[in-house]
Parts: structure tokens; C-alpha cells; sequence
């Protein structure tokens, strides 16, 4: 099955659900991830961008901290 028979077999509607989740990862790329002086709409705005851009654990590790790079001797 190629993608032209998935796009038919979703009707009308397979194009327009396509393009929605193609601009949403567009868009949810260019946002930076929330921090922690953000407020909860920005996190909402975020969290739903990346579920209709179907980002599922995306950024995953972006709030972990990061480890300190000692020089070695």
C-alpha cells in the first residue's frame, strides 16, 4: 500500500489531516521547549502542538539536567 491509497481510503479528509500534522511539527520545531518561568498556557500550547504533530516523547530529556564535562587530568 502506498501512500496515495492511505490518503484515499481516509476520503475527503486524509489531505487536510496530512497537511494539519505536517504544519503542526513545523511550527512545534520551531518553538523552544517551555522553561520553568513559563506559564501554563504557553506548556498547554506546547503539549498541543506536539500532539497533533504527533511528537510523542519528543524532547524527551530537554528539562533533564545536564552533565557537567570535567577536564581530565
Amino acid at each position: 500500500m502506498d501512500i496515495n491509497a492511505l490518503i484515499g481510503q481516509m476520503g475527503n479528509y486524509g489531505e487536510l489531516v496530512l497537511a494539519l500534522i505536517g504544519v503542526c511539527a513545523a511550527v512545534a520545531a520551531l518553538l523552544p521547549a517551555p522553561g520553568e518561568k513559563d506559564g501554563k498556557v504557553y506548556r498547554a500550547i506546547y503539549t498541543g502542538l506536539n500532539f497533533l504533530a504527533v511528537n510523542f516523547g519528543h524532547a524527551r530529556n530537554a528539562t533533564a539536567p545536564k552533565a557537567e564535562n570535567k577536564p581530565q587530568a
